[in-house]
């Protein structure tokens, strides 16, 4: 019966707490329940991108190593080799009709202008399956094809519609999902085909072949990939990994998916501090009341008990409500993946992994504040949160107002530089190639090396090109010194015309020097001034590694040399690079109406079209490459950029609410000795502005410094080293920290409007 009691009193004196105490309850709530929802909605988004992946991935049967060739096939050497090798699952040999892309109509929309290679393809025999939107095999008729679904959305594709191939046409039956290619980081897209439909369509594209190998568990695509290489296997073409088709596929949504999470860092810290401030503040004002139940006989361990009580209920509460609001957004937020990828399998195992991370955050506030009420007893609100002399106090109060508003600065400054970063021109540098302004792709056939040639040749002519490249890329093999041989694609040609970022050395300048991506220098652990043995056609070479540098394209493993090394070997593919002149297309704009400059340029392209080349905007190329990424970063940077400014004005409002309850007293006292409510106003402003304007500050340095590391660190497992953030100063020492200061001096105006309502006599009744 004593439990009894005992127990309805602790539950009286807790709710009585809450109703007495609705503001500094209902903030606390609310900094755990956004907390919870954001922890919980990066676990969702995470899980079900990575569950959608393996799921798709699962039911395509992707390859575990896949290597691309063009040219001839030696079919009874694979046949050889395969069977000679224990660790092979299975294998095959799948067809691929890259077509010319100026050829190919999806409803009203040409692909002259795309990036991609597109081709034709059949149903994989054995494995590497194409899925509709159901992750079903479709059944494909004669006279249809099945459209990349990341083409769907950007060409607003319907079934039904036509895609026409030079004067053939298909009706669009579906729309598929490629294990390998859904991604548009991936450079090739198959649409899928009847085999009659295939076999007719040959004469109109170049055929490659996908040799593609499912390995047992445990063996490692990596060391199979060198045994595949040592055999002189054909490789006429780039060789991929199933590690790497998982993480093109999961980089543009889970870039999105990081911002949130860094979102829920920082608002955990300025939430575990703002609930730090609150339960301080509302230990002194009811110190009073905690005397009371001291000398009822009470002890201190009972009266933390009965904070830590109420504060549990509202964890719970904040938990519930931010779970609930994870679930409600996680189903829009995801539904570019789900288009992308499919439904992941267990569903509602996803939703239950929330669970933990929802936990965690509500664990972490609850140990705070026990942590708190252990070390509060005898001091001040204001020394458990930035323990000072007694003198600077009301100081240090505002020092809350600079810490959230840098933590908000840097919020909005990381996401927003990396988005100008990677949509920025000078972005290519960290992609392997030079700034630029057109890109030429040559496929390599028989006849690339002299079409790429002829090409170089018009370029050099053109009134209207400033600078022009030539870079042939090579297969060959890599020899370490403890006899490793790799597979490496090196691209030849003067590296000095567009350079790219080096992280360390140098392009190189003689034959007998080799520049290497980060990552294919990581890989094969060499470094500046190490030698590397390359073979190709029979003929060693031995190179001194002359420098470093980022490139997050092909996988982010490449290299460069100059001309001369294996002239008689045929190229894999060339490329051209060119700029145009500053003044190339002003005379054309001035004879001619608006938009004639674009039209130029258009022209310019086709023409060079026509002669064999695919020919693309270098910030085109970017945009269409990292598009998906874009999109999610700018969208993540606008949510970053809302909950920022809405966490300044929550906070700093309730702050200065709260301060003006505390320190009632001494504006009484104020009020009573002449000093008028607008002058009383006009102090509190300055020293809210002040510090607010100093936290921007330290905000904007830790966003462009702080930020840029941790970026960088992310860019640099994918082979960006050296990263260094393109910034738009304009947004970030202007705009940005105009909005943010703009909004704490409104949140200030509106914490303190009460401070008119404080009565000159209330100092006469004594300080409670």
């Amino acid at each position: 019966m004593t439990g009894i009691l005992k127990y309805g009193v602790r539950r009286t004196l807790m709710w009585n707490d809450i109703r007495r105490s609705r503001l500094l309850s209902a903030a606390a709530t609310i900094f755990m329940a956004v907390s919870a929802m954001l922890m919980a909605l990066t676990v969702l988004l995470g899980t079900n991108l990575l569950r959608s992946i393996d799921t798709l991935m699962e039911q395509a049967q992707t390859p575990d190593f896949l290597q691309m060739h063009t040219g001839d096939l030696d079919a009874e050497a694979l046949e050889e080799f395969a069977g000679a090798r224990a660790e092979i699952r299975d294998w095959q040999v799948s067809g691929f009709l890259n077509l010319e892309n100026a050829g190919i109509m999806l409803g009203n929309h040409s692909l002259a202008d795309s990036t991609q290679d597109n081709g034709l393809c059949v149903q994989g025999q054995k494995f590497d399956y194409l899925l509709d939107l159901n992750g079903a095999l479709p059944e494909v008729q004669p006279g249809e094809v099945y459209v990349p679904v990341c083409y769907r959305a950007m060409y607003e594709l319907e079934k039904g519609d036509v895609m026409q191939v030079g004067s053939r046409e298909f009706m669009i039956a579906g729309f598929i999902r490629d294990a390998q290619m859904n991604s548009m980081m991936a450079s090739s897209k198959r649409f899928l085909v009847h085999p009659e439909d295939y076999e007719t369509m040959r004469e109109q594209g170049q055929e490659e072949y996908l040799i593609e190998f499912l390995l047992e568990d445990g063996v490692k695509s990596s060391g199979f990939a060198a045994s595949y290489t040592a055999q002189g296997l054909p490789a006429n073409g780039p060789a991929i990994t199933k590690p790497l088709m998982r993480m093109m596929n999961a980089l543009s949504d889970g870039t999105m998916i990081a911002v949130i999470f860094l979102v829920s860092i920082v608002i955990l810290l300025i939430s575990l501090l703002c609930i730090r401030f609150i339960l301080r503040l509302q230990l002194e004002k009811e110190k009073q009341e905690t005397g009371m139940l001291r000398a009822l006989g009470i002890g201190k361990k009972r009266v933390r008990q009965l904070y830590f009580t109420k504060y549990i209920v509202l964890s719970v509460c904040g938990a519930a409500a931010g779970l609930l609001t994870a679930w409600l957004l996680w189903r829009p937020l995801a539904v570019q993946m789900q288009e992308l990828y499919g439904a992941p399998q267990g569903t509602w195992r996803i939703g239950m992994l929330s669970l933990p991370a929802v936990f965690a955050v509500e664990g972490i506030f609850l140990l705070s504040i026990r942590r708190t009420l252990k070390k509060s007893e005898g001091l001040t609100v204001l020394e458990a949160l930035f323990p000072v002399q007694e003198k600077r106090e009301r100081r240090r109060q505002y020092l809350l107002i600079g810490f959230v508003t840098a933590a908000c600065m840097f919020l909005i400054l990381v996401p927003g530089n990396l988005y100008s970063t990677l949509s920025s021109a000078g972005f290519v540098t960290y992609m392997g190639i030079g700034d630029a302004e057109i890109r030429m792709d040559v496929r390599g056939d028989g006849k690339s090396d002299a079409e790429a040639a002829w090409i170089a040749a018009a370029l050099a002519e053109d009134p209207k090109t400033e600078r022009c490249v030539l870079l042939r890329t090579k297969a060959c093999q890599a020899v370490l010194l403890d006899g490793t041989v790799c597979d490496l694609k090196v691209e030849m040609g003067d590296h000095t015309v567009f350079p790219v970022s080096y992280q360390e050395g140098r392009a190189p300048g003689q034959e007998t020097e080799v520049a290497l991506s980060a990552l294919c220098a990581k890989e094969l652990g060499v470094t500046v001034g190490d030698v590397l043995t390359l073979q190709n056609s029979g003929r060693e070479i031995t190179c001194t590694v002359c420098g470093i540098y980022s490139d997050i394209t092909n996988g982010g493993k490449t290299a460069k040399a100059v001309s001369g090394m294996w002239e008689e070997a045929p190229a894999v593919w060339s490329v051209l690079y060119a700029a145009w002149k500053e003044d190339a297309w002003k005379q054309e704009g001035a004879q001619r109406d608006a938009g004639s400059e674009e039209t130029a340029k258009w022209r310019w392209m086709e023409d060079y079209r026509q002669l064999g080349a695919d020919v693309t905007e270098i910030e085109a190329y970017v945009k269409e490459t990292y598009g998906q990424t874009l999109s999610q970063i700018r969208l993540a940077s606008d949510v970053a950029a809302g909950t920022a400014v809405l966490i300044i004005f929550v906070v700093t409002a309730l702050f200065m609410r709260l301060l003006l309850e505390q320190n009632r007293y001494t504006v009484s006292l104020q009020k009573a000795l002449g000093f008028s409510s607008c002058g009383i106003r006009r102090a509190y402003l300055k020293k809210g502005c002040f510090f607010a304007a100093t936290g921007i500050a330290a905000g904007v340095a830790a966003g462009n410094l702080l930020g840029e590391r941790l970026c960088g660190a992310v860019l640099q497992s994918l082979g960006a080293g050296s990263f260094h953030f393109l910034i738009q100063w304009e947004r970030a020492l202007l705009l940005h920290p105009a909005l943010l200061l703009l909004t704490a001096a409104l949140a200030v105006r509106v914490g303190i409007a009460k401070i008119g309502r404080i009565r000159a006599y209330e100092c006469c009744m004594g300080k409670e």
